[in-house]
């Protein structure tokens, strides 16, 4: 039945959803090495690349450790595809989502981002030009000791919950819920909850896939 004016029907998603808990290491880690060894770089090159050792970049391929956010966003822009790419097949990718919010999937919960929590939705979006993803950020006893946060492209930090300091460049700039920045993601940047309490923003990246390897 076609739907009349002002009214649509949401059919069920048929894309296979992304692997949750433990899987996801070792699924990503399997999908990651596929996209470098497509891309004809080696383990040594594309580590150097990223910042990071040999060893730590083998240990993500093999499922033993999970990347953040950043640092997939590092490798998607040395390989040149975007997150989705990575997450999805081309053949599985269409052009419209729904994300319900019992459908988000935890990429990276602790360790080296000081306990920095990004939850993905979906990456079956044909030919994306962002990358999306819900962060939660804790409160910081030494915010001074955070490594700041750098990556081609421009990036849009919505505060949902709490309130975050954000320092760019540099500078700290307190944010409550609802208010929102966007900022060229070249320059350092980094945040951290305040108040007592973990804070969770929506973020949205735009990577700049023309950049070149020192800007990423």
């Amino acid at each position: 039945m076609k739907p009349s004016d002002g009214e649509y029907t949401l059919l069920p998603q048929e894309t296979p959803p992304l692997p949750s808990g433990p899987a996801i290491a070792s699924d990503l880690g399997a999908r990651l090495r596929r996209t470098r060894t497509a891309a004809k770089f080696t383990l040594d090159w594309a580590a150097a690349q990223v910042g990071l050792t040999k060893g730590y970049l083998s240990k993500i391929e093999r499922g033993h450790a999970t990347p953040s956010i950043a640092v997939l966003n590092r490798l998607a822009d040395v390989y040149g595809v975007t997150l989705a790419e990575v997450f999805m097949p081309e053949g599985e990718r269409k052009p419209i989502t729904v994300v319900r919010r019992n459908e988000h999937r935890t990429i990276n919960r602790s360790g080296t981002e000081f306990g920095y929590r990004y939850d993905v939705g979906d990456f079956s979006k044909l030919n994306p030009k962002s990358e999306v993803f819900f962060l939660t950020l804790p409160t910081m006893e030494h915010p001074e000791r955070i490594p700041p946060f750098r990556h081609s492209g421009e990036e849009v930090l919505l505060v949902l919950e709490g309130q975050i300091v954000f320092n760019y460049g540099g500078v700290d700039i307190l944010l409550s819920e609802g208010d929102c920045i966007q900022f060229e993601a070249e320059i350092d940047h980094f945040g951290h909850a305040v108040g007592g309490r973990d804070a969770r923003a929506f973020v949205v990246t735009i990577p700049d896939r023309a950049a070149t390897p020192d800007q990423r």
